[in-house]
């Protein structure tokens, strides 16, 4: 059997136009394939006699120049695609973006300029036959000229594609500006080819440049894109959602993996939860599923967050509250999150969300309001997209409430666009204030029955490893699964807690006294977790975990593991930081259940509700935490080491790790020092211990700041009067005391600075020795790894204080110089080719001086002054442009035309009349 001829290799002009239609959506590549030049002048007939009637005519004689090129070049390419059909997809393109961009003057007018550009440039190919005939190297300039011609359309496609092309229209345009200047440059320089008879020589030249223009281009933008989106996200700087969302989903595969049974994915197969998800329109664009503390809740909402983005069909932005975490219970936060990850996802709109953080002047986003508009547009604009907010009971009621009105607010906006184009899952407990809000919403109330499979997955798992240890038969662990199991109703936290309980007993005996005693309710669980931690017959690891939980209990933000290793090791008595003292156990082997690491190593509480039962249990009072805390931060920063010097001893202290608790305790002893003397109001310090802790500490600090305490002004607040009469009436207290208040009340710059110059200092010369440790030799590598145990990797941080950067840090020294620049000059020109793009300004007030100086009229019509020109030509006659078949006036020649192509497609029956077309 003979074998088939191989099939021809595809030309340029077929490998453009495949890759052109591969790009394009599916509606679109029907559309335009069937697209035709009468029916592109019809609609621009239409287009023109709408403006007509609006008084607001545009000058789109711009459009005949481009037209007509196109017309010649197709007549020419046709012969080398063998069709008559290849211009019908620029045609078609170029009827949508007229239909959308006439929405709004600025779009339009921008466009048509683009047109009247491309043709300036557009080689002139009729008339050169005889050159492609002696010269088929002449050809690829063609297919070049076809290829720019399609990569402008599918540009410009994605650009008015957007639904809030208002709002993101110029940002979008001037992003596309450099590449769609290169597509212009790249036309000219094949006309110059063309009209010059170009021989192979030159046009090999011409291909190898413009291939390598190509690749510098490319790479040119994606580092730009890359580095633009980069400083989006350090100017949102949103808590990192995706971190609890990773920590919850590999919970999850441990404890399937374990089974070999995958838990919560019940919850997709509910049937309102599963009309959420579909593509139909639910019976309503929000599902508040509410349960029992501890129930579960968080790990359904990561099912179904996890199932969205391995759909990945929509955008999803997702929000677990943390009652623990300042950061992650409030409605800027969740808006930041939100809005992070949105953007993350939507890498066309980087642009103008970029040109906002510029304009904004602030260095993180801030402002509520700000942050309101900028979600808003993005959810307005995504075709359809899911929000999911976990835990809403853990925020506080006004910053609940906050959340709740938005959420509101936002899905009726985008409702009243496109039914269901939004759609909100809220998981939180059965609060009345949320139940009002959520009146509208679909209500999923989660019973034990709900829970039960995954109850037994999760039970399975943890009696499996108990089993291990004590060596039961298999009908002893199905026995204790199921006790576990009843008496757990329906609270995988209570389960949890037991579990755990029961599996950290020390031997047979102790675990045979717990479980025929088991707790009843989330109050016993925990006590019983925290009665073994009492109890725990090593004295130092008791006192470990109950200084770990006081740390945590009361810290101002989660405190990373190795910041928690560097309190630890603050020996007060000898003062000393000594790394003898640094936990070689895993913090949650001595702390039980009670505490989770989550990925990134920021250390938190297993639940909102630990918080509450260890202090309402009397384990930890606040006021005992309250007092950890500040006798700790109070004494190191007491240590001789923030008054060094000596660049030899301070790089002593370094490499022992001296530093590594300074971020934390510079930032936040103010706010230690008043929240410990308000919990000890009603308190009654009844060991002498406690009490010369505190004035022991206080009196440290006191003498080694002196100086700049004592020129603190006056508080206009008064210290409870029984507090310090407990104190002994210390005036180093009240000192302390009223340096906290003033500071803490402040409102301006001063604010950013750190309130003992002293401390300050010591910052200014320690962190620059950190940053300029050497990291290529072998031995420099191995101690840059053991200084991370001690810093972490970003050692580039903020010197301003209430900047998130102060803790968190860069990787590089020239990103730390970017955000500095943005402090120092926060308002930069989004003008790209402007010098002060990248130099910026200290003030509002003189980049609206630039604005006005320098892009007088920017953002208004470009054309208005050409068209003008256009309008007022000498010789030009109004309504002398008379049809001959039936006598109308036109005032413009583009007009006139257009309309005699009307009358031959009806003669040709190639189109129709529309009746809205008349004129």
């Amino acid at each position: 059997m003979a074998s088939r001829p191989p099939l021809p290799k595809p030309n340029g002009f077929q490998r453009a136009l495949a890759d052109f239609q591969n790009r394009l959506k599916p509606a679109e590549r029907q559309q335009f394939k069937v697209t035709t030049l009468d029916e592109l002048k019809v609609t621009i007939l239409a287009i023109q006699s709408q403006q007509r009637s609006r008084k607001k005519m545009m000058h789109m004689g711009r459009l005949v120049p481009f037209l007509e090129a196109m017309e010649q070049f197709g007549k020419v390419i046709e012969v080398f695609l063998n069709v008559s059909e290849v211009l019908a997809f620029v045609w078609g393109p170029m009827k949508l973006l007229l239909l959308t961009a006439i929405n709004w003057t600025e779009s339009f007018d921008t466009l048509l300029d683009a047109y009247q550009r491309i043709a300036e440039n557009f080689p002139i190919f009729e008339g050169y036959q005889s050159t492609f005939s002696q010269n088929d190297k002449m050809q690829s300039v063609m297919e070049h000229a076809w290829s720019n011609i399609l990569e402008f359309h599918i540009k410009a496609l994605r650009i008015f594609e957007q639904s809030m092309l208002k709002q993101f229209f110029r940002s979008l345009w001037k992003d596309f500006k450099t590449r769609f200047q290169s597509i212009l440059d790249d036309l000219k320089r094949q006309k110059e080819l063309v009209e010059s008879h170009a021989n192979r020589y030159h046009i090999h030249n011409y291909e190898n440049d413009r291939l390598k223009m190509l690749a510098e281009f490319k790479e040119a933008s994606v580092k730009r894109s890359s580095e633009r989106k980069a400083f989006v996200s350090q100017w949102i700087a949103a808590p990192q959602a995706i971190i609890d969302h990773e920590h919850i989903c590999e919970t999850l595969r441990e404890s399937s993996e374990a089974t070999q049974r995958p838990m919560g994915q019940w919850i997709l197969n509910h049937e309102d939860v599963k009309s959420w998800l579909d593509k139909t329109v639910p019976k309503s664009s929000t599902i508040w599923v509410t349960a029992i503390a501890g129930a579960g809740k968080t790990v359904l909402a990561s099912v179904i967050i996890d199932h969205l983005k391995q759909r990945d069909t929509e955008p999803v932005g997702f929000f677990y509250c943390k009652h623990g975490d300042p950061k992650k219970r409030t409605l800027l936060s969740f808006l930041k999150s939100t809005l992070s990850q949105l953007v993350a996802q939507q890498d066309q709109l980087v642009p103008y969300y970029y040109d906002e953080a510029i304009k904004s002047g602030e260095i993180t986003l801030q402002s509520v309001k700000h942050c309101k508009t900028l979600l808003l547009h993005m959810l307005q604009n995504i075709p359809k997209a899911y929000l999911i907010v976990d835990g809403l009971d853990e925020c506080d009621d006004n910053e609940r409430k906050a959340i709740l009105s938005f959420l509101q607010e936002t899905l009726s906006i985008c409702d009243s666009l496109n039914p269901a184009k939004l759609r909100a899952l809220i998981l939180s407990r059965d609060e009345r204030d949320i139940k009002k809000a959520l009146a509208m919403a679909t209500m999923i109330r989660l019973g034990q029955q709900d829970t039960l499979q995954d109850m037994k997955v999760y039970i399975d798992c943890k009696a499996s490893a108990i089993q291990d240890i004590f060596r039961f038969s298999d009908a002893d662990r199905e026995y204790i699964e199921q006790y576990v199991l009843d008496k757990s109703d329906g609270m995988f936290l209570f389960a949890k807690l037991v579990l755990s309980n029961l599996e950290g007993q020390p031997n047979l005996k102790c675990f045979h006294k717990e479980f025929h005693s088991l707790p009843q309710g989330l109050g016993q669980a925990y006590d019983r977790n925290l009665h073994r931690i009492r109890n725990n017959p090593n004295h130092n690891q008791r006192a470990v975990a109950e200084k770990i939980l006081s740390l945590v209990l009361c810290s101002r933000r989660p405190l990373m593991s190795r910041e928690l290793q560097a309190a630890i090791s603050i020996d007060p008595q000898e003062q000393t930081v000594d790394s003898t003292l640094r936990l070689s156990l895993d913090m949650r082997d001595i702390c039980g259940s009670l505490i989770e690491i989550i990925p990134g190593g920021a250390v938190e509480l297993v639940h909102a509700t630990a918080s509450t039962y260890i202090q309402e249990l009397g384990y930890i009072p606040r006021w005992m935490a309250e007092l950890s805390m500040t006798y700790i931060c109070l004494n190191y920063l007491s240590y001789e080491c923030f008054g060094e010097t000596s660049k030899p001893a301070i790089l002593r202290y370094i490499h022992e790790g001296y530093f590594a608790f300074q971020d934390y305790a510079i930032a936040h002893w103010t706010d230690h020092v008043p929240a410990l003397l308000e919990s000890l109001k009603g308190v009654t310090l009844d060991g002498q211990s406690h009490k010369d802790d505190i004035i022991s500490a206080f009196t440290l600090f006191a003498a080694q700041y002196d100086a700049e305490l004592a020129s603190t002004d006056k508080s206009r607040e008064m210290l409870d009067a029984k507090v310090l009469r407990q104190l002994d009436h210390s005036q180093h207290v009240v000192s302390l005391w009223e340096h906290s208040t003033n500071y803490k009340a402040l409102t301006d710059d001063r604010k950013d600075k750190v309130s003992i110059g002293k401390l300050g200092k010591a910052l200014e010369i320690n962190r620059p020795l950190l940053e300029a440790t050497p990291t290529t030799s072998t031995n420099a590598i191995m101690d840059t790894h053991s200084l991370e145990n001690f810093y972490g990797s970003n050692w580039f941080k903020c010197s301003r204080l209430s900047c998130y950067y102060f803790h968190e840090g860069f990787a590089s020294h020239r990103d730390r110089q970017g955000h500095y620049d943005r402090h120092d000059r926060p308002f930069s020109c989004d003008d790209d080719d402007c010098p002060s793009s990248k130099i910026g300004f200290g003030s509002l007030k003189e980049f609206e001086k630039h604005r006005r100086n320098m892009h007088p009229g920017k953002g208004k019509l470009t054309q208005t002054f050409k068209r003008l020109k256009q309008l007022g030509r000498p010789g030009v006659e109004v309504a002398k442009n008379t049809c001959p078949e039936c006598s109308f006036k036109f005032d413009s020649r583009l007009q006139f035309r257009l309309h005699l192509v009307w009358h031959n497609a009806q003669k040709t029956q190639v189109a129709r009349k529309p009746a809205r077309y008349q004129v």
